[in-house]
């Protein structure tokens, strides 16, 4: 639950730093190399702030398989009810 919190969080923090990035470019007056707003560098890493996001939601997913193991080892019975008749089906009739 914590992760995906992260992952949402992160991907919060990403949409808004694109968003205040086109914000900023709308007054840029052309001497962003004086002020070291490189447009290049905004953009690489509004890119890394997503891949990250997309990589920790895709941690985030439960394995089908994982839990199925955890409930078979927890006791129970196996039954296989296509095999026919045994030695202990003859004690019974039915009705």
């Amino acid at each position: 639950a914590a992760s995906e919190q992260v992952s949402a969080t992160s991907e919060e923090l990403a949409g808004q730093a694109e968003q205040l990035q086109n914000t900023i470019a709308f007054f840029r007056l052309g001497d962003s190399d004086r002020r070291g707003g490189a447009p290049g560098a905004i953009d690489q890493t509004v890119k890394q702030l997503r891949d990250k996001a997309q990589a920790m939601s895709a941690a985030v997913k439960p394995k089908k398989g994982a839990a199925s193991a955890k409930r078979g080892a927890s006791g129970g019975f196996a039954f296989n009810l296509d095999d026919g008749a045994d030695h202990n089906d003859a004690a019974f009739k039915r009705a």
